[in-house]
């Protein structure tokens, strides 16, 4: 979208850019950043700012075509819900006076926070699990799981696979001591689901820690008459997780007295 004042000369665009998956609130600078590296025109005096949950930029440009425009331009960026929110403020035969100008303009920016219930968040997460993509999958799943601490809404199934596949997500992409923390709070709320402790049990392996994964292991299997109906204990014996403990022979022990017992 684009608007000009003709009485002032002030010029305003706003677009919406998508980000790329695994990006964050810090890359909305390195967005502005990039936009310096091969301007379509000369540019000077580039400093960068923030305003409120904003990133700001702004740079001068002299000429344009061999004819002096003094255009000030101001570009403010504000990530949300996977978006970048681009704002651009310039005028032509700039003079420190009409500063006001462009800081009421800049000043005016607000975005209005789109609320989603914890079943869109989770929906939308799902889609991104299901095509692999698990750092996106992350920020819509962790806030469906945040809505549903305070004011739960998801049949208990879906709540379910909500800790799982969000602990699942911290895990494959290397934050473990986040999966972690999710299937504890798993177990807090239903300590005889047997699957937290399963996964669990996958979380310290990956950590190295022997101990911890092995009695997570003896856990999951004391409580497997608990699993959902149609749920089966998975097999340790060809878990990736287990890939390394299974070279000692206590655990290999383990692994396959427990597979027995499925």
């Amino acid at each position: 979208m684009a608007a000009q004042n003709e009485a002032t000369n002030v010029v305003v665009s706003v677009t919406l850019e998508p980000v790329a998956p695994g990006h964050h609130a810090a890359s909305c600078r390195e967005s502005l950043e990039a936009k310096t590296r091969h301007p379509p025109v000369m540019i000077q005096d580039v400093r960068f700012s923030r305003s409120g949950e904003m990133d700001v930029m702004r740079y001068a440009v002299k000429e344009f075509r061999g004819q002096s425009v003094n255009q000030e331009n101001i570009f403010a960026c504000r990530l949300y819900d996977n978006t970048y929110i681009d704002l651009h403020i310039s005028k032509i035969n700039y003079s420190p006076a009409d500063e006001s100008l462009l800081a009421d303009v800049l000043n005016s920016m607000h975005v209005d926070m789109m609320t989603r219930s914890s079943a869109e968040l989770f929906q939308q997460a799902s889609r991104f699990y299901l095509q692999q993509d698990y750092k996106s999958a992350i920020g819509p799943y962790s806030q469906a799981l945040e809505l549903e601490k305070t004011d739960p809404k998801l049949d208990k199934l879906l709540w379910y696979v909500l800790i799982d596949n969000l602990g699942m997500s911290y895990g494959i992409t290397g934050d473990l001591q986040r999966a972690r923390e999710t299937f504890e709070y798993g177990v807090s709320k239903d300590p005889a689901y047997p699957l937290f402790y399963y996964n669990l049990a996958c979380t310290y392996a990956e950590m190295n820690d022997a101990s911890q994964a092995a009695s997570y292991l003896k856990k999951a299997f004391d409580h497997k008459a608990n699993a959902l109906p149609g749920e089966t204990m998975p097999d340790p014996r060809s878990d990736d997780s287990f890939k390394k403990l299974m070279k000692t022979k206590e655990f290999r022990e383990l692994a396959e007295t427990l597979s027995k017992s499925r």
